[in-house]
């Protein structure tokens, strides 16, 4: 890998992956004696429901998930 001409580097694939390092995870870089580590933020992955969040109809959240259900089944 190279340092880009903006102090950029690409994480290959196969690394982001194992380690989870999805878009949007913050990293930390840590100096040590063997050089620099990047390491994953503790609690800063992405949030895959996050997106979800609000999507429920009203009528859902209004009546409750077994009123819903059985709305949505005809009974």
């Amino acid at each position: 890998m190279r340092i880009n001409e903006k102090g950029q580097i690409t994480i290959p694939i196969n690394l982001r992956k194992r380690y989870g390092l999805l878009h949007n995870t913050e990293v930390e870089f840590v100096a040590d004696n063997d050089g620099i580590r990047i390491t994953k933020r503790a609690g800063t992955a992405a949030n895959p429901f996050r997106a979800l969040r609000g999507a429920a109809p009203k009528r859902l959240v209004r009546r409750g998930v077994d009123q819903y259900i059985e709305a949505i089944r005809g009974r």
